[in-house]
Parts: C-alpha cells; structure tokens; sequence
C-alpha cells in the first residue's frame, strides 16, 4: 500500500505503527467484505421469493387437506371392506351348513331310492312268479313245497299245500 499525502515514509515510529495498523484493519475488512460478497451470492442462489414462498406453502396446506379427505375415504372404505369380509365368513359358514345338510339329504335319498329299487326288483319277481303259478308253468313244488312268497296262503288246486285254493 502507497504512504497517504502528508506523510513521510521514515518518519516517527508511531505514525509508522499506526499507519501499520490502520493497513491491518482495512486489509481484514476487504477480506470480510469480500467473504460477505461471497455469502450474498450464495444467498442470491438459494433464495425464494416471498411470492414463491406463500405460493409452495398455500399448495402444502391444500395437499394436507386433500390428504386428510383421502384418510377420511379410506377409513370408511376399510370399514365397508370389514363389514363384506364378515359378510362373506358369514355366507361361507351358512353354505358350508347348506352344503352338509344337502348331502345328507342326497345320501338319504339315494339309500331309499336303493330301497324301492330293491323292493320293485322283489315286486317283478314275485308279480312274474304269480303269472308263472297263473299259467301253470311252474308248480310249488319247485319251491320246496312251499308256496311262493307271494301265495299268502292261496294255493292251485295241483299244488297240495294246506290252505284254500285259487281258482285259474
């Protein structure tokens, strides 16, 4: 740094300490102004507007809000969601019962139609014995002197078992 007008460069000690000094402290100055010229720019990169500012927190609010309605909405969908799941364990049970009791009825069904199927099976062959003993094809005695099941006590004149005859 030049020695400011007036002042001798060799001059007293004192002026030269505080010139000295005085150079020291407007040195570290520059030094802060040149820092603080350096924290403006960064500032100035990263700043936002006021306008901005208000504009981003208005639309995080308005976010909040519609993200409270969506928590809302999905509650009551959740409690829709546990009532039909409770619907369906319900309807699940009753057709599990429905599906028990309609199988035991088919299997009761089934047993008696095998049954009547057995009894009609048993009816042809004694309706086909009688014709059999109406015509005189087949005498009781091929029932080992019995009468056929389905005699009940009538018997042909031929056959010689104890009991009223029947007329052909």
């Amino acid at each position: 740094m030049a020695t400011p007008l007036g002042w001798s460069q060799g001059g007293s000690g004192s002026v030269c300490l505080a010139f000295d000094q005085l150079r020291d402290v407007i040195e570290s100055q520059e030094e802060l102004i040149h820092q603080l010229r350096n924290v403006m720019v960064l500032q100035d990169e990263n700043f936002v507007s006021k306008e901005e500012f208000q504009a981003v927190e208005k639309k995080l609010v308005e976010e909040k809000a519609a993200h409270a309605k969506t928590k809302v909405l999905l509650a009551k969908e959740e409690e829709k969601l546990q009532f039909a799941l409770g619907e369906v364990e319900v309807l699940s049970k009753q057709l599990e019962q429905e599906k028990l009791a309609f199988e035991k009825a088919l299997s009761s069904v089934k047993s008696r139609a095998l049954q009547e199927s057995s009894k009609k099976d048993q009816l042809i062959t004694k309706c086909n014995d009688w014709q059999e003993l109406r015509k005189g094809t087949i005498h009781p005695q091929a029932y080992g002197q019995r009468c056929p099941p389905l005699c009940k006590g009538l018997h042909l004149p031929s056959c010689g078992s104890p009991g009223p005859e029947i007329e052909l």
